[in-house]
């Protein structure tokens, strides 16, 4: 029995029944063929999550126009011989008892023309989008909706000749197509197919009407809207409650309902810090114009938080997405009264990032997700006596996987905690949600049989004692700190992780060098958290010598990051270089011109960091492997870390 009553029950939908209320949303993943067909890989993908016990899956956006491609890894379902892709997709979930649901899309003005041999994006009126600012698209004329209809129509038919069970057709954020027509943002014209919100809802209604009569009357039709475009100007609650009305009307038979627009990423992709379920906001308008059910995606993290929303009748059912893609298991889990072993999701944005600017979507807390050959620990066939220093996330995940594999481990960590740069990472504003990911891989690796061994000093001898067979070096890196400013002549030159750890106090004219992600969020760490500069509160000045700020974040995190420091007492000055430190005061060079700041009773430095693996020179007099991995071995980001721990014990 499950512990999440409400959660669990069955709900039905024009005949189809899904087994419980939790719905995986579409997710782009980028394991499609280069004949935008379904690969081996995300069948098994999505596998996972069926055999984890997800109710249904809705794939990531299919598209329904070959000519007019939303992107060059866009899957497809605009060619009768990509049905065979979606018949084995549907097939494989079918035996976990997972229903699958196919969501529909035509890419509208982003369908960026060097994909697709020089044709122009088409949409509703010659608006460039936000993502595709270049380019402006082909307004359609009533002809070409016509025809387009058709195609929504046949994509439709392709998904139920192919076994799937319901088709999702997108229409949200302002975006692609049909969310182009039905967003007053975009959508200008003033024919039947714009002006008001019956005139924009129009194409996406006749392409319903025109799916039902393709379909018949077993197959059931979803559409994907946001609640609230969250935009001057833009599609408001009372807007979207009224648009499902008239779908309510046109026989779709249940709405996913997501947010915002691709005009602020975050509404719809919404990272660390931002509410849990934060579009449950806008149901209660919603539920109340119509008597289909309803869903919302939207950081729903925790299964306590998903069954309650259905039993206080916000929704129907929920999207979870990327707390499946840490865990497929999440569902199994959950209802078993496991959610202490869920790998938890910390909002990072890496795998939908990843995904969009990479070739393989990545995901910080789970490696096998990037790497097949990753998911399945086994057993060594040699068990060796292995040795790890460093208790940060590297450390931390390398001991595990070892232990799991059989081997003898032990963890050596110079401080009383474990942790490492992961653990400082969850202090600043709205970062605090990290601290669930690190509790997580703690509480893994006390569940194994690794002697952890806090306060203690690797070296040469303590290490030889230990009689490895092999060694790992996870000792992480350290704060860069040039010379040249620690030894200036000013009396307070601190890093900013001796600040982030509470090892220093700054004072109340603070200089920050380094603008990248530590710089700027130490500045948010210490600034007031609301603006009272004029009251005498702390004034903080960030050199960087870049032009922009956090340049290495392309997630929402830095959007919002950015949004907050403005509005604090930060004055944040780029292109800049510091050329001089006194004991109180500092002076920089912005094109050619030299500025002095007064006053200066505290420089932090956040210039980066460096290896720290001058033990793993030493240790090569025990003539044993030794392998360097995380920052100790290359700087780089927390997803890197785990994934070297992760791999490197597979191949031990």
């Amino acid at each position: 029995m499950s512990n999440y009553e409400n959660l669990s029950k069955p709900i039905t939908f024009r005949g189809m029944t899904v087994k419980n209320r939790v719905f995986l949303p579409p997710m782009k993943t980028n394991y499609i063929t280069n004949t935008h067909e379904m690969s081996d890989e995300i069948i098994q993908y999505y596998e996972a999550m069926a055999r984890g016990g997800v109710g249904l899956i809705t794939t990531e956006a299919a598209e329904v126009d070959g000519e007019h491609l939303y992107d060059s890894t866009i899957l497809g379902i605009y060619d009768d011989l990509q049905i065979t892709g979606f018949k084995k997709l549907a097939d494989a979930l079918h035996q976990h008892g997972t229903k699958l649901s196919v969501q529909l899309i035509q890419g509208g003005p982003f369908a960026n023309s060097k994909d697709n041999e020089g044709r122009m994006p088409l949409s509703s009126s010659p608006i460039a989008h936000v993502w595709n600012p270049m380019e402006t698209p082909t307004e359609m004329t009533q002809e070409d909706i016509q025809r387009y209809i058709g195609k929504y129509v046949a994509a439709a038919k392709r998904a139920k000749a192919a076994g799937c069970d319901a088709v999702e057709i997108h229409c949200a954020h302002g975006h692609a197509l049909l969310g182009s027509f039905l967003s007053p943002l975009v959508n200008h014209r003033t024919d039947e197919y714009g002006g008001d919100i019956i005139g924009r809802t129009r194409f996406l209604v006749e392409v319903i009407e025109a799916m039902r009569k393709g379909v018949g009357e077993d197959f059931p039709i979803s559409v994907r809207l946001s609640a609230d475009e969250c935009e001057e100007g833009g599609n408001t609650v009372y807007d979207t409650a009224y648009i499902a009305r008239l779908l309510e009307s046109a026989s779709v038979d249940y709405i996913h309902f997501s947010n915002g627009t691709l005009y602020d990423v975050g509404t719809l992709l919404p990272p660390t810090g931002k509410p849990r379920a934060l579009n449950a906001v806008y149901t209660d308008i919603i539920k109340k114009a119509v008597n289909i059910p309803i869903g919302i995606v939207g950081r729903i993290k925790e299964p306590w938080m998903a069954d309650m929303l259905i039993e206080q009748g916000n929704v129907d059912f929920v999207y979870i997405g990327r707390a499946l893609i840490c865990d497929p298991e999440f569902v199994k889990k959950s209802f078993e009264g496991r959610f202490d072993d869920v790998c938890p999701c910390i909002g990072c944005l890496t795998c939908l990032t990843s995904a969009e600017l990479e070739s393989t979507m990545q995901c910080t807390m789970n490696p096998s997700i990037a790497k097949d050959k990753l998911k399945h620990i086994e057993e060594a066939t040699t068990k060796k006596n292995i040795v790890v220093i460093g208790g940060g996330p590297a450390g931390i995940e390398a001991a595990t996987t070892a232990a799991k594999r059989g081997h003898n481990v032990t963890l050596l960590e110079k401080a009383s905690v474990l942790g490492g740069q992961f653990r400082l990472a969850s202090f600043p504003p709205v970062k605090q949600e990290l601290s669930h990911g690190l509790k997580y891989m703690i509480r893994q690796l006390k569940k194994t049989n690794v002697d952890i061994r806090l306060d203690t000093e690797a070296n040469l001898e303590t290490v030889k004692v230990l009689r490895p067979d092999e060694i790992i070096v996870a000792s992480g890196g350290t704060p860069l700190m040039p010379r040249w400013i620690t030894k200036s002549g000013h009396p307070n030159v601190v890093s900013a992780w001796d600040i982030i750890k509470g090892n220093a106090h700054p004072g109340l004219n603070v200089l920050i060098i380094g603008g990248g992600s530590v710089g700027c969020e130490t500045a948010e760490f210490i600034s007031d958290r609301h603006n009272y500069n004029t009251l005498g509160g702390r004034k903080i000045t960030l050199i960087e010598m870049q032009d922009n700020i956090d340049a290495g974040d392309y997630t929402a995190n830095r959007d919002y990051l950015m949004s907050r420091i403005k509005n604090k007492p930060i004055d944040i000055v780029t292109n800049a270089k510091v050329s001089s430190i006194q004991s109180n005061t500092v002076s920089y060079v912005k094109t050619d011109k030299e500025t002095v700041l007064e006053g200066i009773d505290t420089i932090i430095v956040a210039m980066g960091t460096q290896p720290a693996n001058t033990l793993a020179e030493e240790l090569k007099e025990l003539s044993i492997p030794i392998h360097v991995i995380g920052d100790a071995n290359s700087v780089g980001k927390l997803v890197n870390a785990i994934a070297d721990g992760r791999e490197l014990s597979f191949n031990l």
